[in-house]
């Protein structure tokens, strides 16, 4: 995938609007739109680097997507692909699937809580 378009998904995905990554990077908005957009000269790896560590800081796991979509991977297939590796899956969930995950997640307690055998209910981490 084209590395500006895959950018512009990712934003997009995490809900990181460009006048907010630009504050964050200490980047131009029109820099960032135009690099999101294909339009323009070619961005630094400088700034490259500081929009990436400032989406990363706005949407934990947003990098992560990132690069995956950069190598050409379906990021939510390739992680859960990887069981073992849940963290990553769930970091780079969108924020609304996050919330979707704390709902099931919550419903399951809930649910939980009926029952009166412990021994079923995991235990603490």
């Amino acid at each position: 995938m084209n590395i500006s378009r895959a950018f512009d998904e990712t934003l997009k995905k995490y809900g990181v609007t460009g006048a907010a990554l630009a504050r964050k990077a200490n980047i131009s908005p029109s820099h960032v739109s135009q690099f999101r957009n294909s339009k323009g000269g070619d961005v630094t790896h400088t700034s490259l680097e500081k929009m990436l560590e400032a989406m990363e800081s706005l949407a934990p796991g947003s990098k992560l997507y990132f690069c995956l979509l950069v190598a050409g991977k379906n990021p939510v297939e390739y992680l859960s692909g990887n069981l073992t590796d849940l963290s990553s899956l769930v970091l780079a969930a969108s924020p609304h699937e996050k919330a979707q995950i704390f709902y099931a997640l919550g419903r399951w307690v809930v649910g939980s809580r009926e029952t009166t055998d412990t021994a079923t209910l995991p235990e603490a981490v």
